[in-house]
């Protein structure tokens, strides 16, 4: 039989192992839970607690800009002015740049 040759035992006694080995080691590497899946997810970990951080900074200045609005009359008046062209009675605007709309 082929099994009892002496090079075919050799062969199943250090390929077979071999072979066992090389699966694992794939799948530790490339599986689901392998290392390069979890080195992925690290980086988008840190790219979204980056991004939290920088939202979390946005919504803490904005926070303080509505206090700001509601503590101070002037500046809410201003923001008014600035992004509604609100003005209180009587009071001139002048509109500086171009307007496509006008002769």
């Amino acid at each position: 039989m082929l099994t009892e040759s002496p090079l075919v035992r050799r062969l199943m006694w250090n390929l077979v192992p071999l072979a066992i080995i090389v699966a694992a080691v794939g799948s530790t590497l490339t599986g689901t839970d392998g290392l390069l899946n979890r080195h992925g997810q690290k980086q988008r970990l840190h790219a979204l607690q980056a991004q939290v951080e920088r939202v979390e900074e946005d919504n803490a200045r904005l926070r303080n800009r509505i206090h700001g609005l509601h503590q101070e009359p002037l500046a809410l008046q201003r923001e008014a002015a600035q992004q509604l062209l609100m003005a209180p009675e009587g009071a001139t605007l002048y509109r500086f740049g171009s307007d496509s709309s006008s002769p």
